[in-house]
């Protein structure tokens, strides 16, 4: 059931038809549940040293852009609680950025022995990994 506020987004016409959607809600339901306590802590000047484990420099314009993305990633998954399908998108562009950070940042710094935020790190390869499973559950039903 959708929220008065959003009355038809699962009307609208869609390229693509999902079998069952509601199986999407568990990937946005793990998205709030990762990102509140994420985001909370980029708000604080220490994020560097807490979210990324000290493996990022500190940078009051790099920690905001994450910020913005993480928090509109949150607001997203919100409404997909409400409009899974429609939001199945949101879902595709994690899973894209999410592969480029770990093949051109994590990689190369395992390689070179540099120091890896295996808290972020680890949640990206969980999410590169389950969110396609999902997508296909949802499609085929």
């Amino acid at each position: 059931m959708l929220p008065s506020a959003l009355p038809n987004l699962q009307r609208m016409p869609s390229a693509i038809t999902f079998a069952n959607p509601d199986i999407l809600r568990v990937a946005y339901a793990a998205n709030i549940l990762i990102l509140v306590p994420v985001c909370w802590g980029m708000i604080a000047p220490t994020a560097s040293a807490t979210v990324f484990q000290g493996a990022v420099a500190e940078s009051v314009g790099l920690r905001l852009l994450v910020l913005s993305l993480w928090s509109a990633i949150l607001a997203a998954s919100i409404c997909g609680l409400f409009a899974p399908a429609f939001f199945a998108p949101l879902l595709l562009v994690q899973i894209f950025y999410k592969t480029l950070w770990l093949a051109l940042f994590v990689w190369p710094a395992l390689r070179a022995g540099a120091p890896v935020p295996w808290g972020v790190a680890g949640t990206f390869a969980a999410i590169v990994v389950v969110w396609p499973v999902l997508l296909v559950l949802a499609l085929r039903g």
